[in-house]
């Protein structure tokens, strides 16, 4: 008697492995996008509470001439409070790939604007409903 699989016994075992994975895949999907809005959120606390120091060091938030797209080093913002150190790296949008216009679906990036330095506003995409009291969608969050 030989030892060993049959070809057809691997080829079940094969199918069975690739339908676990689909099945996975199916299921876990909804769980990164959570994890992505949570990551969000946190970002942008993160870069508020960047914003409460530099006002407090300038007496003003950064000013930017016309709502811009955070690049992480080069935008008005970026440069602005790295310069002064009031965070150590900017935070980008977990799906950030670097294009694509503020507010615009499926543009995940977070846009900030302050044309006077006494208020600002920064806006950002959420995937899902997963935040309490905010839908799927963009937000807007101010001082």
């Amino acid at each position: 008697m030989r030892k060993g699989f049959t070809i057809i016994e691997l080829l079940a075992v094969l199918g069975m492995i690739a339908l676990l994975a689909a099945l996975a895949l199916i299921f876990l999907t909804p769980f990164a996008a959570k994890g992505r809005d949570s990551r969000r959120e946190q970002d942008i606390k993160s870069i508020q509470s960047a914003l409460s120091l530099y006002i407090n060091q300038k007496g003003t938030y950064p000013v930017c001439t016309q709502e811009i797209a955070v690049d992480g080093s080069t935008d008005c913002l970026s440069s602005q409070l790295l310069s002064e150190r009031t965070i150590r790296a900017m935070p980008l949008d977990p799906k950030y790939k670097g294009i694509g216009p503020c507010e615009e679906a499926n543009s995940f990036l977070y846009c900030y604007s302050s044309s006077d330095g006494i208020s600002y506003v920064i806006h950002y995409q959420l995937e899902t409903n997963s935040v309490p009291s905010k839908n799927a969608g963009w937000q807007s969050v101010s001082p």
